[in-house]
């Protein structure tokens, strides 16, 4: 079997078709892992080492925080963190923090910095230590400045003619953030110099321009030239700084730009877009300290995602997965071979599933399949086979709510409690009683366990469906054991679900914060307990092997018929597929806590306040708390466009506005990755409204007018702009998840390319072998593995020709002009 010969499905699918609707778009993803710190500088204050934590940052931009580790100069973190890139940046940064005595606020010390340009150039190792760098203003330069430059020849008299240089600064944007609203006061200064540095003018300098990191200067600066040869040997410099209190401490240095004139003509205009960078004598002799290393894992990627008709094929395939037999033939299974990261593999296929409406199906198909090729039941969904993560990310997505109503009160009250439940005794510390913790323990357990038994009827339905699934196929494979209608389940229920979820709440959304050395210690005995209690209620047996002596007092304890016939009748009623709730909460798409301002006062100043909102697929509420009754219900057909809002309207970034009919919400992200994430689950909510607007005002009613037009009319209907096209957009895309999920998937068999060709010509031999005449059909593997080859690198050739097509002109504000630092650039 021949594949060599590839056609891209973009353009023979667009012949005859609009093909904009078949363009691509381009999407950037980080994956962090933040392992650990080693050797910090002891602190001066406090005997114990430090309290530290890692922000990650876009530029100067926190988007990532880690829980804070105790006592320790050696911290060891072992956090993972992904997001989509929401615009452009030039550092991907990690700042070490130390914590303060009350933990309310925190001092740098020190960074981590990763140029862009290494991490789309692929140069950044994936895992790797790094020496954490001081931080200073020079350090934290960034952002493009917009300028022209013209020679005008000015007629003195009829003998003499002068030439004057005028230096336009037109614009700054991305600026760093110096003061104390996470804005800065800049200001830019002009001056020309010599090669070695000298000065060889007047310094000029502009005006402040208040709270921004986007500034508008629009200002014009003359320099006289006493003959236009002057240029030759002449260095523009425009630095930016930002103005602080005045007479309490010096300016700060916002970056600057070196330009050559020698290349300036007469009556032409020059100029364009500037990286701003650092100034040279601080990069040639950076302050030195030794502030210890940081190990972190950083992937970076460019996908481009074309529209759900592109992946037809790839969709093709994987439905037919759910009927071809065997099962062995089909691309599901052939994914699972070439591509090992079964926990990523299991999420996208239970999104997609789910999408389509067949996740059920799916399920079933791979249950029979692993039980069929188990031999013991005792190892029976044990392993870490494609069955068990598919219904591992099953659980986690259709359970959510479930767990939370289960474990809530329970992990509320270890958390708010601290109380010690160390029962190991090589592990206690001074002053700790050994049966004072192991009563705390036991009350724990049986709170929790309780609270999981008494919670069948609360089990969503559809879990109930695949448990039965699970029981029913591994009692007709294993009919001689009577334990194994419960060890199937429990290995799930128990393991899986709740288990994980009480070692580590905050991956389960349970609490927004990391536990305490205390508390986690008491989560993970807890959570062992739980594991132990859910083997010995399916297998009814006391002659378990322990691997840890300290737990066997508590496991004698726990181990009597009451409590083992209480997880056993849950275990059934969990299993029963008529049980559980058909109909629970309303499908959460989004939550997370908004600062918003006050819309209940229309006269007099209004404040802002932090509320958790939450987006279902009937309303959008925000309360005080999470859990909390709602303090306000906005129903799906009041909700008529959301946009961003000016920075300047409230001097506050990362600001958007939900326009409803009679009023605006506005609210404010914790940054640009929460903002963009707010705006599309927004935007799908509002195109279900039959009143959706059209116009909206970028700025804010204040003081009698908007900040944005001028425009005296509070009304909410009017406005000076349209809906921005990107935000309707994004409230269109309805297959927008289906398509992102599909584009994993393909990845998944593009990295796996040279094992699926391999897999084809083994199949391709055995085909060979096997049959007696030359025209036999080919075998249904041999088809399925052709296919995925021919999608596979048509979709590689379609999106590495528009990932090498992006490059514009240099000059411009996407490809501002830049070089290294101390040089100067040629003004072009």
């Amino acid at each position: 079997v021949n594949v060599g010969l590839y056609v891209s499905p973009v353009a023979s699918m667009a012949e005859g078709e609009d093909a904009e609707v078949f363009q691509g778009r381009i999407e950037s993803t980080i994956q962090l892992r933040i392992s650990e710190t080693k050797n910090l500088p002891p602190s001066h204050e406090l005997r114990h080492g430090r309290d530290s934590y890692v922000i990650v940052a876009l530029d100067q931009e926190e988007i990532f925080r880690t829980a804070t580790v105790e006592k320790t100069l050696n911290p060891l973190y072992g956090e993972e963190f992904s997001f989509l890139i929401p615009r452009d940046f030039r550092w991907l940064s990690f700042y070490v923090c130390d914590s303060d005595l009350f933990g309310l606020t925190g001092t740098r010390l020190g960074k981590v910095a990763i140029p862009r340009d290494q991490l789309v150039a692929g140069t950044v190792q994936e895992d790797q230590w790094n020496l954490i760098q001081p931080i200073h203003a020079d350090s934290e330069v960034q952002g493009k400045l917009h300028l022209t430059l013209n020679v005008v020849e000015r007629l003195v008299d009829t003998d003499t003619t002068l030439y004057v240089l005028v230096v336009r600064v037109v614009e700054c944007c991305g600026l760093s953030a110096w003061g104390v609203s996470g804005l800065s006061d800049p200001y830019c200064q002009v001056m020309l110099l010599a090669p070695q540095g000298r000065i060889k003018s007047d310094v000029k300098r502009g005006q402040v321009r208040k709270k921004t990191v986007d500034p508008y200067f629009n200002e014009s600066f003359e320099f006289l030239l006493d003959s236009f040869s002057d240029l030759s040997d002449t260095i523009l410099r425009v630095s930016l700084w930002h103005q602080t209190l005045l007479g309490i401490s010096e300016d700060v240095f916002l970056g600057q730009v070196n330009i050559l004139l020698s290349s300036l003509t007469p009556a032409r205009t020059h100029g364009g877009w500037y990286l701003l960078g650092p100034r040279p004598e601080i990069v040639e002799h950076p302050p030195k300290a030794d502030l210890g290393s940081l190990r972190i894992t950083v992937k970076y990627s460019e996908n481009c995602i074309y529209p759900l008709r592109v992946y037809a094929p790839l969709q093709k395939l994987l439905r037919e997965s759910l009927h071809t037999e065997p099962i062995t033939d089909s691309a599901l299974f052939i994914l699972s071979e070439v591509y090992k990261e079964r926990a990523s593999l299991g999420r996208s296929l239970v999104k997609i599933f789910l999408k389509l409406g067949k996740l059920e199906e799916l399920l079933q198909r791979l249950i029979h399949y692993e039980v069929r090729v188990t031999s013991d039941p005792n190892t029976l969904f044990r392993g870490n086979s494609l069955a068990s993560k598919v219904i591992d990310e099953f659980m986690k997505l259709m359970g959510q709510s479930y767990l939370q109503r289960t474990l809530q009160c329970c992990i509320d009250e270890i958390f708010d409690g601290r109380r010690p439940c160390e029962i190991d005794p090589s592990r206690l510390t001074d002053g700790e009683n050994l049966d004072i913790n192991m009563a705390n323990l036991l009350f724990f357990v049986e709170k929790i366990l309780s609270a999981i038994t008494a919670s069948a009827r609360s089990c969503p339905r559809v879990m109930c469906r695949v448990f039965s699934m699970l029981k029913e196929a591994a009692v007709r494979r294993f009919p001689e054991k009577d334990t194994v209608q419960y060890t199937a389940v429990s290995g799930f229920v128990f393991l899986r679900f709740f288990a994980p979820a009480i070692l580590n709440p905050k991956l389960f959304n349970l609490r927004p914060e990391s536990p305490s050395p205390v508390v986690a210690r008491a989560l993970t005995l807890i959570s062992k307990t739980v594991q132990n209690m859910s083997n010995v209620g399916a297998k009814m047996s006391s002659n378990q092997t322990r691997k840890e002596d300290f737990m066997a007092p508590l496991n004698r304890q726990l181990m009597d018929h009451s409590h083992i016939k209480e997880i056993q009748d849950y275990l059934t009623a969990v299993s029963d597929p008529r049980g559980g709730e058909e109909c629970m909460d309303d499908n959460v798409y989004r939550e997370g806590m908004l600062i918003k301002r006050s819309q209940g006062r229309r006269k007099g100043p209004k404040n802002f306040r932090r509320r958790h909102f939450c987006l279902t697929d009937r309303n959008l509420t925000y309360s005080k708390s999470k859990g909390d009754s709602p303090l306000c219900v906005i129903p799906f057909l009041d909700l008529r466009a959301v946009e961003r809002v000016d920075d300047n309207a409230f001097s506050m970034k990362f600001m958007f506005q939900l326009i409803q009919p009679e009023r605006i919400l506005y609210m404010q992200a914790k940054n640009s990755v929460d903002l963009m994430e707010w705006l599309s689950a927004l935007a799908k909510a509002c195109t279900k409204s039959n009143n959706q607007a059209e116009v909206y005002h970028s700025g804010a009613y204040l003081n009698g007018s908007w900040s944005c037009c001028g425009s005296l009319e509070e009304e909410v209907t009017t406005g000076c702009k349209p809906i921005s096209l990107a935000v309707k957009l994004l409230g269109q895309r309805e297959d927008i998840g289906l398509e992102r999920e599909l584009h994993k998937i393909y990845r998944m068999f593009l990295d796996g390319q040279t094992n699926l060709l391999r897999l084809k010509d083994e199949a391709t031999s055995a085909a060979r072998g096997q049959s007696e005449e030359g025209a036999a059909a080919l075998p249904a593997r041999v088809t399925t593995l052709c296919e995925l080859l021919v999608f596979v690198k048509n979709l590689e050739l379609s999106c590495s020709s528009q990932l090498t097509s992006r490059a514009g002109r240099l000059g411009t504000k996407a490809f501002p002009y830049s070089c290294s630092s101390g040089e100067a650039m040629v003004a072009r």
